[in-house]
């Protein structure tokens, strides 16, 4: 199957990155510290191990916990999500959740935190427990939270769909055609989903008033839309050109890309900072974060990271922002 040989070679790609790169730290899967806030003005306050492979993380701000999926240190290892207190920076739990973790929402309404599995999305509440896990078609890596009618969309790259919970029943309710779906973020002014596809190179847009697609943008040539954010002032969409060092820039007016910031190499993990007003880009290949300032499309610094930064989420209680570190089995820790 072309789309999953395609995801698999850039994993492939990923570890053979790690592999050789003479700064790579191994670590033992369950350890965890801090170091020491970092001196002069990186940004850069800690750093946090988690364990082999860590990918998505979401703040819960009702319990003030982190949760990061780490993916273990072969495909189809077991599924573990680590709980940082964000107060302490220090993890205080870890909990097993079906193979391949990747993606984590927290969704205001219910209170309750959202994990992506292979086929499976599981439900954490506020006292770090699993209370339910929900079957979804296979290929689960991707989650937005619509905060109009409070549901939530589960992007299924290998099944090429986006599908539909409805949080008060934690149950799917509907199922959208989309190819290759590989991110989302939700568009509060439009009510739309924006879903990027690494495989067809594209952005789909999803009216989530009728669960319908809308249109599909051609985002890049020869490289892999992969995170998106959604700037409210402008009714911008941000999305990271993994393969390229750049970020395209979608006006939801038009659905058209109206620029391109040139970022770090192989971009992935983009963030809106409501706090100051900025978007914040996880370079891969260049351990940084880009900080753009969306009022004026322009890079306004770059903040040192771990090796090989992949997703981030946002402390508005510290105002902290938390980037996966996914070569370096850490979470590092900017200041927002």
């Amino acid at each position: 199957m072309k789309i999953l040989s395609k995801r698999a070679n850039l994993v492939r790609i990923i570890l053979v990155t790690l592999a050789i790169s003479s700064t790579l730290t191994f670590f033992i899967s369950d350890a965890a510290s801090t170091k020491p806030p970092s001196s002069g003005a990186s940004g850069l306050l800690a750093t946090i191990l988690v364990g082999d492979r860590p990918d998505g993380i979401a703040y819960n701000p009702s319990n003030q916990m982190v949760y990061v999926t780490v993916l273990g240190s072969a495909y189809n290892s077991p599924g573990k999500v680590v709980v940082i207190d964000g107060r302490s920076n220090k993890v205080v739990t870890n909990l097993q959740v079906d193979s391949n973790p990747e993606a984590v929402l927290y969704d205001p309404a219910n209170q309750q935190v959202y994990v992506t599995s292979s086929g499976s999305v599981s439900v954490i509440n506020n006292a770090n427990q699993i209370i339910k896990t929900i079957s979804v078609p296979f290929g689960a890596v991707a989650l937005a939270y619509n905060s109009v009618n409070n549901d939530i969309y589960v992007a299924s790259v290998y099944s090429n769909v986006v599908s539909v919970i409805d949080p008060s029943k934690n149950t799917v309710v509907a199922n959208i055609a989309v190819n290759s779906p590989s991110n989302l973020v939700y568009d509060s002014s439009r009510n739309y989903v924006y879903a990027s596809s690494d495989y067809a190179q594209t952005v789909t847009v999803i009216d989530a008033s009728k669960n319908r697609v809308v249109t599909s943008i051609q985002a890049c040539s020869y490289c892999d839309p992969e995170s998106l954010a959604f700037y409210p002032a402008t009714g911008n969409v941000y999305v990271a050109n993994f393969g390229t060092g750049s970020v395209s820039v979608i006006s939801d007016s038009t659905n058209r890309i109206i620029s391109r910031l040139v970022v770090g190499n192989n971009p992935f993990g983009v963030l809106y900072d409501p706090a100051n007003q900025r978007i914040y880009v996880a370079n891969y290949s260049s351990r940084t974060v880009s900080v753009i300032n969306p009022s004026t499309n322009s890079v306004v610094s770059t903040v040192a990271a771990g090796n090989g930064p992949w997703n981030l989420a946002y402390d508005n209680a510290n105002n902290h922002v938390y980037v996966t570190d996914f070569g370096s089995n850490t979470v590092s820790v900017i200041a927002g």
